[in-house]
């Protein structure tokens, strides 16, 4: 080495002890993906997401966004209260504007009661507070209620409901104020290799160098993840949503029972929608099969019906007016629990994809940016893997 390359490093980064910043790229511009690129830019990465159409555009502005942990899995509850928990951390420090008020399910039979006693004793032993109401305490949790014969109800004082959209800007936000880059529209196209080395990806905005790679891409995950050889088994799984046109504060909890469940943002905006069964003709063929727009005239006809129901059961409803229908489709895993971990096919490589990515995105974003950035996995996503399937 001559002088002159002595003098170069002596100036370098590494001659002061630092090393350099390790560059990860995020593809997948909604919730899961932006709560990613925000932890990991907050560690010190040099973090790069790349979002295809526009940042939420996909399930994530399609998602009645409940904050809760209902399942029948106790481990998979304690990570999802995990979440919960750390998104009260998270609302206060980003600003989230999540509404804390809880939710309120009812049985409108006597077998739906006897299941809901159930959950709600197993829910509130394992540390999930629930507990059985009357209709005095309707009568003051929720005014507006209008659940007409009911033989049970219950009230879950930890859940929440957002705006996801609002979310996942905030979320990109701070990653942007901590270094990160948000490129978009910019698709993904290929992953590049050097033998097994991943050395950075090709999009339709030209090449990028990157150490690390997060495929967060909601349903587009298995195509792109199977470059790196590995493709996460999905579900397809659409779902519609109603959304009206602002109107006056009428409720500030989710409503829920086996039929209908319901909401109201902070803004004036009720979303809901239904177990509705789709009837057996060509457009809902179409969209049971596989992603597809829904025609005008059915995004109307079903978000008026659901529209319909919300008004039976909330009082000063009847003046919500339909404002559009929303037809997303959700990336499911083959057994509905997450998909996080490194790809068996190369470990430079990491899968995110899981069902309720708005509950788990808040601890996902925490706990993929320290298996990343340490090489340390975490023990409490063992379940998880990709390779156990």
């Amino acid at each position: 080495m001559g002088v002159g390359s002595l003098a170069a490093a002596s100036v370098s980064s590494l001659a002061f002890g630092k090393s350099p910043k390790l560059s990860v790229g995020v593809v997948g511009g909604g919730i899961v993906g932006a709560s990613i690129a925000m932890h990991l830019a907050k560690s010190g990465a040099q973090v790069t997401l790349f979002e295809k159409t526009a940042p939420a555009a996909g399930a994530t502005s399609k998602s009645f966004a409940w904050i809760n942990a209902f399942t029948s899995d106790p481990h998979y509850r304690a990570l999802r209260l995990k979440s919960i928990a750390a998104y009260r951390a998270l609302d206060q420090q980003v600003q989230l504007d999540i509404t804390w008020g809880g939710a309120i399910h009812w049985a409108e039979s006597l077998a739906e009661a006897e299941i809901l006693k159930a959950s709600v004793a197993e829910l509130d032993q394992a540390g999930y507070p629930a507990r059985m109401v009357t209709p005095d305490d309707l009568a003051e949790l929720a005014p507006n209620l209008r659940l007409g014969p009911i033989d049970a109800a219950s009230f879950h004082s930890l859940d929440g409901h957002m705006d996801p959209v609002h979310t996942t800007q905030r979320f990109l936000d701070h990653a942007l104020q901590h270094g990160a880059d948000v490129v978009h529209p910019c698709e993904v196209t290929e992953l590049r290799f050097n033998g097994e080395r991943l050395t950075g990806v090709s999009t339709t905005r030209g090449d990028y160098s990157l150490d690390r790679l997060v495929i967060a891409g909601g349903v587009d995950t298995p195509a792109l993840a199977a470059q790196a050889g590995y493709t996460p088994p999905l579900i397809h799984a659409p779902g519609i949503l109603v959304h009206t046109k602002p109107t006056r504060p009428l409720i500030g909890r989710v409503a829920e029972t086996p039929h209908i469940y319901f909401k109201q943002h902070r803004d004036g905006r009720i979303l809901g929608t239904d177990g509705y069964y789709a009837p057996d003709i060509p457009v809902h063929q179409g969209i049971l099969q596989g992603p597809q727009q829904m025609p005008d005239d059915m995004r109307v006809m079903h978000g008026e019906r659901i529209l319909d129901k919300i008004k039976a059961h909330l009082a000063g409803a009847e003046d919500a007016t339909y404002d559009h229908l929303t037809l997303g489709f959700r990336p499911m895993p083959q057994d509905r629990y997450p998909i996080v971990g490194f790809s068996p096919g190369n470990s430079n490589v990491y899968i995110a994809v899981m069902h309720s990515g708005v509950t788990l995105a808040a601890i996902m974003g925490r706990y993929i940016t320290h298996e990343i950035t340490n090489d340390e996995l975490i023990d409490e996503l063992a379940p998880y893997r990709p390779g156990r399937f």
